[in-house]
């Protein structure tokens, strides 16, 4: 039986369809309730797992069937944030996934590690369709408003760039994979992307550079990620990929 805390209505409750496009519009009113009860110091924690539990409700979950749907709650309490989200799949065997190791170079793969790293406590209900988060009221650095994301690529000779206008997340990756590829496929060995308008990062975003990476670093090549924010610098600290994608951070 649930506690009365358990009960209580949730501050935030949604029901999307499966689509990325929605997690976009998800996490604004996530920003704008937390930002509205002076929780902007949690906004970059509580809107990272967010996004990492509904885009695996999506892709995984759901697998991409938009007349499925994902349910969303979020509770504010005195000391920590509450997150569910539940997706009408199967579920996973997350008891064997937190078993297994971290592949560095892997693309995919980071959720349950992102999960460990900001939140308080992780469950998962026994089918794994359904997850519980508690983020800890923590000194976070706070979100800005933000704009929608977008980027502009060039190229010369051998060397590629991708200057970020938003977020690197999810919903931007599908568009900028095929301007990567088609740099590579240019012969592009370098590939640098500044994300001095960059605030969010997710792991589809990560998976993204480190792909990049994979793509041009057995070919003698390199990826550098510039200008980056603290937040994101100690998400990729943590993920131990500073040195892999020579990361640098923003100049004070």
């Amino acid at each position: 039986m649930k506690s009365p805390r358990e009960t209580q209505a949730a501050d935030l409750l949604l029901r999307m369809p499966s689509r990325l496009a929605e997690t976009e519009l998800s996490c604004q009113k996530i920003r704008e309730l937390l930002e509205a009860n002076d929780l902007g110091e949690v906004c970059f924690a509580v809107e990272l797992l967010a996004r990492e539990c509904l885009n695996n409700a999506v892709i995984h979950g759901n697998r991409n069937h938009a007349d499925k749907s994902i349910s969303l709650r979020l509770w504010l309490r005195r000391r920590w944030v509450r997150l569910e989200i539940s997706d009408e799949g199967p579920g996973f065997d997350w008891r064997t996934a937190r078993e297994k190791k971290l592949d560095t170079t892997a693309p995919s793969g980071r959720g349950l590690m992102l999960y460990a790293l900001y939140a308080e406590h992780v469950r998962f209900n026994r089918s794994g369709n359904q997850v519980t988060l508690w983020i800890g009221k923590k000194n976070r650095t706070g979100k800005e408003i933000r704009e929608m994301a977008a980027f502009v690529i060039e190229q010369h000779d051998r060397q590629g760039s991708v200057k970020l206008t938003g977020d690197l997340t999810a919903v931007l990756v599908p568009d900028l994979q095929a301007g990567l590829k088609e740099m590579v496929n240019k012969g592009a060995r370098e590939l640098v992307f500044d994300l001095a308008s960059t605030t969010m990062l997710d792991s589809t975003g990560m998976g993204l550079l480190i792909a990049a990476a994979n793509s041009v670093v057995p070919n003698g090549g390199t990826v550098r990620v510039t200008n980056v924010c603290p937040d994101i610098f100690r998400l990729l600290q943590s993920m131990r990929l500073t040195t892999r994608l020579n990361v640098s951070g923003r100049a004070e």
